[in-house]
């Protein structure tokens, strides 16, 4: 229900605004999992105290496919318990969403996951304040909020796949407005024991251009 009132408030937030040009884009992603810190819980299952991912980010679109937002960045996670874990990421970006025009910047998160899982579903609400050094603009201060649910579908007690939605949106402190609106909807698949894809539909709402496209991201776990 959460989920569902901040999708639709969002989506009329930004259906107010003039109406912009959009676009197919395609997004990817791989992630490097690395555990940092493991102990035992109560029950002697190890368990991932602190986790460093490691990711690249390529996305393009345009005509002619060009290539429009690169990334590169370090995130760490730090698991209180089974409901609440802590972060912290550091991130470069390169784009050129306007042709020829290109921007740089270096973003610096710090943030906070619940999840709960129910009756099958498990539900994350990740929030984050950041903070982005823009190279020839000013700085600026966003409050990042980001819903997810997601279902196991499984045969014979094995989970084949996972259908998710999630929603994200960007509020910008200084001019207090939102600024960007994100909506996936897809499914995980395991493709190995310690890897696995994220295939989604994806529509960005944010100017210069909305966006809607295809979005894969690969998740691998170093050990």
């Amino acid at each position: 229900m959460v989920l569902l009132v901040i999708f639709f408030g969002t989506t009329t937030i930004f259906s107010q605004t003039p109406a912009l040009p959009s676009e197919f884009q395609s997004w990817n992603e791989i992630q490097l999992i690395l555990p940092v810190v493991r102990v035992k819980d109560s029950k002697g299952k190890s368990v991932d105290k602190v986790t460093a991912t490691f990711n690249g980010v390529l996305r393009f679109g345009r005509k002619n496919l060009d290539f429009l937002d690169e990334r590169a960045g370090l995130t760490l996670d730090f698991r209180v318990n089974k409901y609440l874990s802590l972060l912290t990421a550091a991130l470069y970006r390169k784009d050129e969403l306007v042709k020829k025009v290109h921007g740089y910047e270096t973003r610096l998160d710090f943030g906070a996951t619940v999840s709960k899982t129910w009756r099958g579903f498990t539900f994350r609400d990740r929030n984050m304040f950041e903070h982005r050094f823009r190279n020839g603009r000013a700085d600026t201060n966003l409050y990042r909020q980001r819903i997810q649910a997601s279902y196991n579908v499984k045969h014979n007690d094995k989970v084949l796949f996972s259908p998710f939605i999630s929603e994200e949106g960007y509020f910008d402190l200084g001019s207090k407005t939102w600024i960007q609106n994100e909506f996936y909807a897809g499914i995980t698949r395991a493709l190995s024991r310690r890897s696995s894809i994220d295939i989604s539909y994806i529509r960005s709402d944010s100017r210069p251009v909305n966006v809607n496209g295809l979005s894969l991201s690969l998740k691998i776990r170093l050990k």
